[in-house]
């Protein structure tokens, strides 16, 4: 956070927050979807038994608005070879269902046991387009999420395995943060190293450790991390995570 916060804000703020709210909308209306029975509609329609069925009760949601229309689930019972069924149905469709009341005979349609309301087609709500709703941000926030952990992996890679060298201080130059915060304020230092085979190499190197301005001065020596496998790859050990963890590495 304090050296990368722009890229470690947007890669988890565009990539985690828009999925966790994907999930929440989708449990919230997958149960919405629950209070009624899955059907094929047009396989009832096409191949189902038409018979009447007695409305035991309608109930609005007046919670969910679809264009300006609430939709309806209604209760019925039927029987069919001598056994009563209960079921319930959701529509959409306020027009077609004003008049009729508790108590009315309808017609529908019945096939192995599922149900359906001749002529009315069931509204359920697709829940599926939720999971379209995260692209756009992922979009955004997986490349910076991507470079904030390859940046991290390299780093922590550095501290693991890297050979403890001594670079020499070319430039020390301080980098201001994000306001109010000051995230990602730090110092951002040029040196110099000579690698086993004779080649020196100019780094850089990001720090927040801001009294290496009042300890060091151009052309003194500080510790630094080199890969074993790239000696290009390098970067200043952080004076504070050292002594923290007894890495016993000097740095005067």
């Amino acid at each position: 956070m304090k050296k990368k916060p722009i890229s470690i804000i947007f890669g988890f703020g565009f990539t985690f927050f828009p999925l966790f709210i994907a999930t929440i909308l989708l449990i919230i209306f997958s149960s919405l979807g629950n209070e009624t029975p899955k059907v094929d509609y047009e396989l009832i329609n096409t191949k189902g038994k038409q018979i009447t069925a007695q409305i035991t009760d309608i109930e609005t949601q007046y919670n969910v608005t679809i264009n300006g229309v609430n939709p309806t689930i209604i209760s019925y019972k039927y029987s069919e070879n001598g056994k009563e069924t209960e079921s319930k149905y959701k529509v959409l469709e306020e027009r077609k269902i004003e008049k009729i009341e508790v108590g009315n005979s309808i017609q529908i349609k019945e096939l192995n046991g599922n149900s359906i309301l001749k002529d009315l087609k069931p509204y359920d709500f697709e829940s599926g387009f939720l999971l379209l709703f995260p692209i756009p941000f992922l979009v955004i926030g997986l490349p910076f999420l991507i470079y904030s952990i390859r940046n991290l992996k390299k780093e922590v890679k550095l501290y693991k395995f890297g050979k403890v060298l001594k670079g020499k201080i070319v430039s020390m130059m301080a980098k201001s943060g994000l306001p109010i915060s000051n995230a990602g304020q730090g110092i951002i230092v040029h040196y110099e190293y000579q690698t086993l085979s004779g080649k020196k190499i100019i780094g850089e190197s990001f720090t927040t450790d801001f009294s290496i301005m009042s300890d060091k001065k151009k052309g003194d020596f500080v510790p630094i991390f080199v890969s074993a496998e790239n000696e290009k790859k390098s970067c200043i050990v952080p004076k504070l995570q050292s002594l923290r963890n007894n890495w016993n590495i000097e740095f005067e």
